[in-house]
């Protein structure tokens, strides 16, 4: 039975209107799906209904998911190997969207005479499904310390949604009669206009989520340091959704380049220019290693990955992108041996595949990072430029008693990362080694952000989940090892408002 759907966001309406549609049918049974909650019947249902939120939330989680598989195949699990995820179309009463590794979840806010339901917009849906798709290939991400790698994960959101619109061909069409080189402002690079102006109307133009996030931007890499903890939305700020919009242009500019570069620059072009860059985009994140500069690292990783998957036929069009955003690349320099060291080549260890490096190894990258000789390392495989590349992950702990008392004797944890390679049968350190110092740092301004912007649940707290705008917490505090750590709990849509990483 056909429904009504909204194909973007219901700001944007004037060139992606309401369809009737046939819905799409539930996810087969041997891949990831979700569980829907608040079944409704089908139906053409009018807009403002639980009926028609029920079936557009629906329709925009089950197109993320074809998005995603369309570049990068079947999706089988969720992060932890979960089989489904919750769907809840409307959570309560919030300006809040937010993925937190067992839902996504939406919600309703009336603002004056007009009631936001975050789960009507596909931008919306799209973004928080890709905080989970992220999740789904690179785990160890979520849980950063960096400013840049959690940018990185709300960058990603904003891009999926991105696609998922370019996946569709009418939108195709009406973008290009719109923007035909996709470098004038329009409704497929903004995102989130509806909910945004619920922000606007809840909170005032000067609130950070008050103007929709655009991809089409002129914004340039400053080191976060640098940056104020929160800022309006025409500026720059070290909280994560703001800073997060530097990586989302060097990837929208990215498609830009690769489309403008086609003879033919029409609706097909478009849509294999957009399946080219969000491969590259995934194939990224699957390698860029964790460090601190992160953006710089997903850049050289999408050149390593065209040099793969297409002969490096978009390097400079990846390159440039990269280079308006203030963010040089040099790619080559990512894998450049450095400095041997004290040991054996990495191998891959027999059935399991998993990679593994000799005691002696980092028993040399502990002594050269500066930490107990005894300390672990996390090791894990990457394919990179035709090679298998290790990369050990050291977390070492930065307290944090001196941000906040009640931060007394709790710890964040840093990570050091360092690439493994061979070079005659030796280990060897390539592109270089960690500023141990300089991510602490980082992390002290990360929390920093989270605590400006009352990011952190609290031990003596149960306000994570009130029911009021601008209350959802994004951290709390956790038994890890026996030590009181910060650790993230959620996304949430907008930072500042109570929408969960989304």
């Amino acid at each position: 039975m056909p429904i009504n759907f909204i194909p973007n966001d219901p700001l944007s309406q004037a060139f992606a209107p309401l369809r009737t549609i046939d819905p799409l049918p539930e996810r087969p049974a041997d891949r990831a799906g979700f569980r829907f909650s608040g079944v409704q019947g089908e139906g053409e249902h009018s807009v403002g209904t639980k009926e028609f939120l029920f079936w557009q939330c629906r329709e925009a989680a089950l197109r993320s998911i074809e998005t995603w598989e369309a570049l990068n195949g079947p999706l089988k699990r969720w992060q932890g190997n979960k089989k489904t995820l919750l769907l809840r179309q409307d959570a309560g009463d919030d300006l809040n969207a937010y993925y937190d590794r067992s839902s996504l979840s939406f919600f309703h806010h009336t603002s004056g005479q007009k009631t936001t339901y975050s789960g009507a917009s596909t931008d919306v849906v799209a973004h928080e499904a890709g905080h989970a798709f992220l999740d789904a290939i690179r785990p160890q991400l979520f849980s950063v310390n960096f400013t840049e790698t959690g940018a990185f994960h709300e960058a990603f959101g904003d891009l999926v949604a991105i696609l998922t619109a370019l996946m569709d061909p009418l939108t195709r069409e009406t973008l290009l009669a719109e923007s035909p080189d996709l470098r004038t402002a329009n409704y497929v690079e903004a995102t989130a206009e509806d909910l945004s102006d619920g922000i606007r109307r809840e909170y005032g133009a000067s609130h950070a989520a008050s103007k929709p996030r655009r991809a089409l931007n002129e914004f340039v890499w400053q080191h976060p340091i640098l940056l104020p903890h929160s800022a309006p939305p025409d500026e720059l700020s070290s909280e994560i959704h703001s800073f997060g919009r530097v990586v989302s242009g060097c990837v929208y500019d990215t498609l830009a380049n690769i489309f403008n570069s086609r003879p033919n620059r029409d609706e097909q072009s478009l849509l294999e220019a957009a399946q080219t860059t969000g491969r590259l985009l995934i194939g990224a994140a699957k390698i860029a290693p964790s460090e601190s500069r992160y953006f710089r690292a997903v850049g050289r990783a999408m050149i390593l990955v065209d040099s793969e998957l297409n002969g490096g036929a978009n390097h400079l069009s990846i390159r440039d992108a990269f280079a308006a955003h203030n963010i040089p690349l040099g790619s080559s320099a990512m894998l450049a041996p450095v400095s041997l060291l004290a040991g054996g080549a990495p191998s891959m260890s027999g059935r399991s595949q998993k990679i593994s490096i000799p005691k002696s190894v980092t028993t040399d990258l502990a002594k050269r990072l500066g930490v107990a000789s005894t300390a672990k390392f996390a090791v894990q495989s990457f394919q990179m430029a035709g090679e298998t590349i290790a990369e050990a992950i050291h977390e070492h702990e930065v307290p944090l008693g001196g941000l906040d008392r009640r931060l007394k004797g709790v710890v964040a944890f840093a990570p050091a990362s360092v690439l493994v390679g061979e070079v005659s049968a030796r280990a060897a350190v390539l592109g270089g080694l960690p500023d141990v110092q300089g991510a602490a740092d980082e992390v002290v301004q990360f929390v920093e952000t989270l605590l400006d912007n009352d990011r952190v649940k609290y031990e003596d707290s149960n306000a994570a989940e009130s029911g009021a705008p601008g209350r959802f917490k994004t951290h709390e505090i956790q038994s890890v090892r026996g030590k009181r750590v910060l650790t993230r709990i959620a996304f949430d849509c907008f930072g500042g408002c109570g929408c969960s990483h989304g």
